[in-house]
């Protein structure tokens, strides 16, 4: 079931006071609750990711009425990653669009002064524990003045992209994380005159449950669609992965390969294998959305080096790319077996919004060929995602817009 503005407001005011060790009704009056968020007749939403206005303008070179993108904002610094961060924000909120925001510590955690990938994680985990006891909420609120000065606007807010319980667990529960993501909520919407804030629950595809901060909190469930997520292969410095073990994937046609769980000729429970052009865990997690009444976004969409050979492709992935995007869409009406479940699911208008990674990658994050920092020809991150540089997979995109129900469109 859906909770309405107001309902939301209470349970994370309360979500609060719980945490402070003090339980004390607001005097906000309580909502009847509305019908699920999946149901709703609002067409999906296009934002165009990530970083730069590159992405948006690269998208209006062929198309038009995209409904915003997506940006970061971190903690250590109280602000935007870098001024091409808040200036792409500040198009796209001054034509009142949505803005997806990752609000991140795990990469640039406060107070980590060095060390390897454990040593980040470990202090990663532990400022989770530090906002979960309230803390760090003074570097939010660069963010709230940006937020309020543009009441027009919509923002999606992560908090925090891909959590995992590596970088955001203490310990088995998960409180910490779950914690921290009411506590920022609560915070940020006591602070918000403009009202336009939702929250992303946004976690790597296999620890959704275990993480999940409730639906009092979680206003969207998000996702990272990239490779494998669609079952397709990618390749780093010439190596092929995807569907370890090897019977989990069927390496010529593409596809992962799963069991799920049918019924045998006497109507026994059995297993049944089958091929499917969408990971075992993204299904999952869309079908967990739906039965919270929660919507879904594809908060990072992109398509990867899916060829071994980077030089004669120049990272533009034509045919692979073609395959990417028609499974990208056909996930979004996705309608039968869930490996590793019983039955047939119909999980058609779960996911409502879709931030594409609309850059040139090769030339780092920010897609831009200035020299600041590219990626090698043989690895994972060495794409030309420009949706404008491809012919079939380009008219796949508008073709899925356009079927979908996306304002978005081609011209």
């Amino acid at each position: 079931m859906t909770i309405t503005s107001t309902l939301r407001t209470v349970l994370r005011s309360l979500a609060t006071v719980a945490l402070a060790g003090v339980m004390v009704l607001p005097a906000v009056p309580v909502a009847q609750a509305a019908e699920p968020t999946t149901t709703t007749a609002q067409p999906p939403e296009l934002l165009l990711g990530q970083s730069t206005r590159g992405a948006w303008d690269d998208f209006n070179s062929f198309g038009e009425n995209a409904d915003g993108g997506s940006v970061y904002y971190e903690l250590r610094s109280g602000d935007w990653v870098n001024t091409a961060h808040r200036e792409y924000a500040t198009l796209l909120a001054e034509q009142g669009k949505t803005v997806q925001v990752g609000i991140s510590w795990k990469d640039n955690p406060p107070g980590f002064e060095g060390g390897d990938e454990n040593a980040k994680a470990s202090r990663s985990r532990a400022v989770t524990a530090e906002i979960a006891a309230g803390r760090h909420t003074a570097s939010l609120e660069r963010l709230l003045s940006f937020t309020n000065a543009h009441p027009q606007a919509r923002f999606k807010l992560r908090l925090d992209y891909e959590v995992s319980s590596f970088y955001h667990c203490t310990d088995a529960s998960c409180s910490s994380y779950k914690d921290a993501f009411n506590r920022l909520a609560a915070y940020l919407d006591s602070r918000s005159t403009a009202h336009n804030l939702e929250y992303v629950f946004h976690p790597v595809r296999g620890e959704f449950e275990a993480m999940y901060p409730g639906d009092a909190a979680v206003d969207w469930m998000g996702v990272s669609i990239f490779a494998h997520e669609l079952c397709l292969p990618i390749y780093d410095r010439g190596y092929l992965y995807n569907g370890t073990p090897p019977q989990n994937y069927d390496v010529d046609a593409k596809q992962c390969r799963n069991a799920y769980i049918g019924t045998d000729s006497n109507g026994n429970p059995a297993a049944v294998w089958r091929n499917f052009d969408h990971d075992a865990n993204v299904l999952k997690l869309v079908k967990f959305a739906k039965d919270h009444g929660k919507p879904v976004v594809l908060s990072e969409a992109g398509m990867m080096n899916f060829t071994a050979d980077g030089t004669s492709t120049d990272g533009r992935e034509q045919q692979l790319g073609d395959v990417w995007v028609k499974r990208l869409f056909s996930l979004m009406n996705y309608q039968g077996p869930i490996p590793n479940l019983p039955g047939q699911y119909d999980l058609r208008g779960v996911i409502r919004s879709v931030a594409y990674i609309n850059l040139d990658f090769r030339y780092g994050w920010d897609g831009i060929d200035d020299g600041s920092f590219d990626f090698p020809p043989d690895t994972t991150w060495f794409v030309d995602g420009r949706l404008s540089r491809y012919g079939a997979a380009k008219a796949s995109f508008c073709q899925g817009l356009a079927a979908n129900g996306f304002a978005a469109r081609c011209r």
